[in-house]
């Protein structure tokens, strides 16, 4: 899709606050009504992606970037003193029925699942639907929040507990001068990796279509038809992923 022209009016309005904003505290604040109007339906996946790079190519690498003048020096300090405003989800309702629909959701063991809350567990639900079909999760906080129905800091908390726990594994990917790349996230408990692996998750990865399950013995020819995303990932594919280098330019698997 083309950056000069979106697909809908709500994607040109995002597309114009990104042309206009001059703050990182704006930039952020437009990363997460991105991914918010694309998880409640507002924009499609293709204007969420295009709206991203535009946005990345906005903000640049201001954070190691030397500042010429003073007086942008004085600006981004008197930035910093402006309350960040609180963003909110175009459909609260929607937001709400999708965080408890996949809060609600059998993808953490019964032991597991007392250890989280409802907000808590549809993250792990959207972050364990991609491990299960990628055998990662490499998703921007803010894309995992607009499909979860919850706030950028819940996923971080989420994050935070989950690793504290040792069920996730978290592996930070900077940039010297650069925008750092999105965190890898990995199952480690051996328990939930064999309960995601025996049924069907409650997330549907991006950019993939399946099968819809209504129950996960409905017939051996479906469970069978998952079986090609149960593989675990090549070396190279790992090596791929600590570069970061997209999965659309991976090599197909032999």
């Amino acid at each position: 899709m083309s950056l000069a022209r979106a697909t809908s009016p709500a994607a040109d309005a995002i597309r114009d606050a990104i042309s206009s904003a001059n703050s990182r505290e704006k930039f952020a604040e437009l990363a997460g009504t991105i991914w918010r109007s694309f998880g409640d339906g507002v924009i499609r996946e293709g204007d969420a992606e295009a709206l991203q790079s535009l946005l990345d190519l906005r903000r640049g690498p201001s954070r190691n970037a030397s500042c010429g003048a003073p007086g942008r020096k004085m600006g981004q300090f008197l930035s910093r003193l402006v309350p960040r405003q609180r963003p909110r989800s175009p459909d609260r309702k929607a937001s709400r029925d999708r965080r408890r629909t996949l809060g609600g959701s059998a993808v953490l063991p019964p032991k597991l699942r007392e250890n989280y809350t409802e907000g808590q567990r549809a993250v792990l639900a959207i972050i364990a639907g991609e491990i299960k079909h990628h055998g990662v999760c490499d998703l921007p906080i803010d894309k995992i929040a607009a499909l979860a129905g919850v706030c950028r800091t819940s996923v971080q908390n989420t994050l935070h507990e989950a690793r504290r726990l040792r069920h996730l594994k978290i592996t930070e990917r900077p940039q010297s001068g650069r925008k750092s790349l999105t965190n890898l996230i990995e199952i480690v408990s051996a328990e939930w990796r064999a309960w995601i692996k025996r049924g069907p998750t409650a997330h549907r990865p991006i950019g993939s279509k399946f099968p819809k399950i209504v129950s996960p013995t409905k017939s051996k020819e479906l469970k069978n038809s998952f079986s090609a995303f149960d593989m675990p990932i090549s070396e190279n594919e790992r090596r791929a992923m600590r570069e970061g280098i997209p999965r659309r330019l991976w090599t197909t698997r032999k």
